[in-house]
């Protein structure tokens, strides 16, 4: 299959800075390389949206005019035959990712493999901060301003969310009245990882778009993030995680957000994410 890397340079959605420039870093180090020579796709500087400055969703003025061109350029890459790999940036591009991914099919299911939830709208989020916000984004649950494409693109029974361990109190009654699915890292330990894609993959519905945060990783494992936290998931987990949801065969696009370049001086997660890639390049084939 055809890969192509995108741009999406956000960081506006966290309050940290640095993943921005994960992008430019991977396709500096031959990332395009370990898929055979994948199209690389930089963004070009997004124009300005006019969203008014509100601490209920700050910087949402960057992550949305981030968002929109990446949403077409999600659309363009898969209508060419591309299996778009999205690299952030903060996980607030995963507005215009899941968006843009869902765009042409009749149903999307989201597997989300991060450290938290992100289902937050404007309206709960105790931070202010849209990284928090995508999942809700795309179930239709947040103001039009963090809506691009379709309202409600993805069902809330149609997302998987595993690895989680930083859940904001309002997240909850979203998650249980929406019918999302969730699997704590707590949840991973005590039942274990097979059980559990067992599980997932006897009712996932649809094409499937994956949404990776480096943050799933124990903070001891990959320490590169604006979101470094302990007691997190290893990358033999993460593994069994993608294994059979690309088995599957309707996978169609994907995300890895949230690492930090600036945090890597040593250049051990870059070895790491080398890592995780080249595993992703055999499953897509």
């Amino acid at each position: 299959m055809k890969v192509s890397l995108l741009e999406a340079p956000v960081c506006a959605g966290s309050p940290t800075v640095g993943s921005q420039y994960a992008f430019g870093h991977l396709i500096k180090n031959g990332f395009a390389d370990i898929f055979g020579g994948a199209r690389v796709v930089p963004m070009e500087k997004p124009q300005p949206c006019g969203i008014p400055e509100n601490p209920r969703m700050k910087g949402a003025a960057e992550v949305m005019a981030v968002s929109r061109v990446l949403y077409e350029n999600v659309v363009r890459e898969l209508a060419g035959g591309y299996f778009p790999i999205v690299i952030g940036g903060d996980h607030s591009a995963a507005i215009g990712s899941v968006s843009g991914s869902a765009a042409e099919t009749e149903r999307l299911s989201v597997v989300y493999i991060d450290g938290h939830t992100d289902i937050n709208t404007e309206m709960s989020s105790p931070s202010g901060f849209i990284h928090g916000m995508p999942l809700a984004s795309a179930m239709g649950l947040c103001c039009d301003y963090l809506t691009v494409g379709k309202r409600g693109a993805v069902r809330g029974e149609d997302i998987y969310i595993i690895g989680a361990r930083s859940i904001d109190e309002p997240e909850y009654p979203i998650i249980s009245e929406n019918g999302v699915h969730l699997y704590t890292a707590d949840c991973v330990r005590e039942r274990g990882i097979s059980g559990i894609m067992n599980e997932v993959m006897g009712s996932i519905e649809g094409n499937i778009h994956v949404s990776f945060d480096v943050d799933f990783l124990d903070g001891d494992i990959f320490p590169s993030t604006g979101y470094r936290m302990p007691d997190g998931l290893d990358i033999e987990t993460l593994y069994s995680i993608l294994g059979p949801v690309f088995a599957s065969g309707r996978v169609r696009s994907m995300d890895v957000v949230e690492y930090n370049p600036l945090l890597d001086a040593g250049g051990r997660d870059l070895c790491r994410l080398r890592e995780i890639f080249s595993h992703i390049s055999e499953l897509v084939g």
